[in-house]
């Protein structure tokens, strides 16, 4: 019998979008200050790092379409956390018509100064899970020293998450 790896690819980009915005919606209840502050060995700010994300998951989307999804925002404006969490929907959304209608070896080329890449596309997919699995263990380590609650972000998390999608069946014992 023959497996259909894309639906583990689909899964998997369903998880990242879920993820973060799980942990962004937990940032909304952050201060200002705790927001602000930078998260040492980390990409900045839990601000900054959720904007950084989230703006090269797009551009991963548009290295590969030719059109990078927009946000109803500005960068330079820093958005709030309520405007990243939307946009993060938008991009996961966005992510997951790529996987369903671009083949995993679809050539993706670049071409930056003196610099010429072509490489598949399913490189990028792989950036856009390994990327944001980085990022929110940067700001989750971030949030433990702040003695923030966390659920579960983890696959087992996603599994008790989405129990249906898994046909999660569960006994006594």
């Amino acid at each position: 019998m023959k497996h259909e790896p894309e639906s583990t690819l689909l899964e998997l980009l369903r998880y990242n979008t879920w993820a973060n915005q799980a942990l962004l919606t937990i940032c909304l209840g952050l201060t200002p200050e705790q927001v602000s502050t930078p998260i040492p060995g980390a990409y900045g700010t839990v601000h900054r790092t959720f904007g950084h994300l989230l703006y090269a998951e797009a551009d991963y989307i548009g290295r590969i379409t030719g059109q990078q999804p927009q946000p109803p925002f500005r960068w330079e404006d820093g958005p709030s956390l309520e405007l990243l969490l939307a946009f993060a929907g938008q991009v996961g959304q966005a992510f997951l018509d790529v996987v369903e209608g671009v083949a995993p070896t679809q050539n993706v080329h670049e071409e930056e100064g003196d610099l010429t890449m072509d490489y598949h596309a399913r490189l990028l997919f792989m950036q856009a899970i390994i990327h944001g699995i980085e990022h929110r263990i940067n700001i989750t380590t971030y949030l433990n020293t702040l003695g923030v609650a966390l659920p579960e972000l983890d696959g087992w998390g996603y599994l008790f998450a989405h129990r249906g999608r898994f046909d999660l069946k569960e006994g006594g014992g």
